[in-house]
């Protein structure tokens, strides 16, 4: 994952969330040492350019 956040992003840290994959930590853009839907919310959110993250 780079700076460019994209759909594929928030479903990977969806699929995270709910163990389907490993944690990864570069997926915790909330930043509570955590992968949750929060998460793949945000990545959706930076991916359409309605919130920045970083």
């Amino acid at each position: 994952m780079d700076d460019a956040f994209t759909t594929a992003d928030a479903s990977i840290a969806l699929q995270i969330a709910t163990g389907s994959r490993p944690f990864d930590s570069r997926y915790d853009v909330s930043g509570d040492g955590s992968v949750t839907s929060l998460d793949a919310l945000m990545l959706l959110q930076a991916a359409t350019g309605r919130v920045e993250i970083g």
